[in-house]
């Protein structure tokens, strides 16, 4: 009898384990992220503003809670909305075009680092603005956020490896996605 009771305890114990995270996969959320739209006055040789901004994606929705929606799908519908991408209609669109529950898009209009040497300690000084908009399809929330961003640091504090304006413009992206995500919850 007594081993009668260790099993079945052995198997609520299981199962308790294992429920939980059948709810969590059923409950994702199917996300459209559409690529970092860069303004023409924007210059971006390298390409290392839409990697900053898909390396932030990457890290801050992950599989189990966001299941990503094909990003060529995305790319087509937000194509197709042009000028009004930014809008609810535009957003709307897109995730209905691709079966999204949630939509982000993000663009980046100024990009401007500057080197001021005539003062005492010569700074670095950065200015980003933009447009980050995101629709939860479910709640039927928007959310459009035009970010301005200022920084300076001291030239003479950066390493000459160290790439301050990507790697504020990083952090930007971070803070603008995690506003996505407290609208999603």
């Amino acid at each position: 009898m007594n081993k009668i009771w260790k099993a079945l305890t052995a198997a609520v114990f299981c199962l308790s384990l294992v429920i939980p995270g059948f709810s969590k996969a059923d409950a994702s959320i199917k996300l459209a992220v559409v690529p970092l739209i860069i303004g023409e006055e924007v210059e971006d040789d390298a390409g290392l503003k839409p990697i900053a901004y898909s390396t932030e994606v990457s890290e801050l929705f992950q599989y189990p809670e966001y299941d990503m929606v094909d990003s060529d799908k995305v790319r087509k519908a937000a194509l197709a909305q042009q000028d009004k991408l930014f809008t609810k209609e535009g957003l709307t669109a897109v995730a209905k075009e691709t079966g999204a529950d949630c939509v982000v898009a993000m663009s980046i209009d100024h990009f401007e680092v500057k080197e001021d040497n005539l003062r005492r300690e010569p700074v670095t000084s950065l200015y980003f603005s933009g447009v980050f908009a995101t629709i939860n399809m479910a709640k039927n929330s928007y959310k459009e956020d035009k970010y301005r961003f200022r920084d300076e640091m001291e030239s003479g504090a950066i390493h000459p490896k160290y790439d301050y304006p990507h790697h504020r413009f990083q952090y930007l992206c971070k803070r603008e996605l995690n506003k996505a995500i407290k609208n999603n919850k």
